[in-house]
């Protein structure tokens, strides 16, 4: 009889596990899931003035190259952007309009966010950022989230992404 128990109770596991082994293929690829993206090693590689007032800079265009890391890919990868800098507010603020690019060896995350950063406050940057698509693994990819960093300018302060991706 205890035999029979254990058959039952083996048969009923493996048909759940079969369940959840045919399943999971087909969920792979779709739904939406928590992201994850950091940015550290940021290098500002070039800088080109775009609109100048009595010898000060006011509106700006700047290339970023730094390391990044994510949630979705095993292995580093790297951020790319070509960001506008308007310097009007004046004093430590600015405003970025920042598009970027998250690439690992499984494809390429597609970001964009547009924000006010102000040395004054807990964080330089603390802003909302959509994704806007994706290459590779990440074909097609939308959904956003938030954007911050430390009110530290250093390379070394990462500049984090937490939100939420579908692909």
């Amino acid at each position: 009889m205890r035999r029979i128990g254990v058959i039952v109770a083996l048969g009923a596991l493996m048909s759940m596990l079969g369940g959840v082994v045919t399943a999971s293929p087909a969920l792979a690829g779709t739904g939406t899931r928590q992201l994850h993206l950091a940015v550290t090693s940021l290098q500002f590689t070039s800088f080109k003035c775009l609109k100048m007032t009595d010898d000060t800079c006011l509106l700006g265009r700047s290339t970023i190259v730094a390391d990044a890391s994510s949630n979705l890919s095993t292995g580093k990868g790297s951020f790319q952007a070509t960001i506008t800098v308007d310097f009007s507010p004046g004093g430590t603020c600015n405003i970025v309009d920042e598009p970027g690019a998250f690439i690992f060896d499984n494809g390429t995350v597609f970001t964009h966010s547009h924000h006010e950063d102000c040395a004054i406050h807990g964080l330089r940057i603390d802003t909302t950022f959509q994704v806007t698509g994706g290459t590779g693994a990440f074909d097609g990819a939308t959904g956003g989230g938030h954007e911050f960093s430390a009110v530290s300018a250093s390379a070394v302060s990462p500049v984090i992404f937490n939100g939420t991706i579908t692909f």
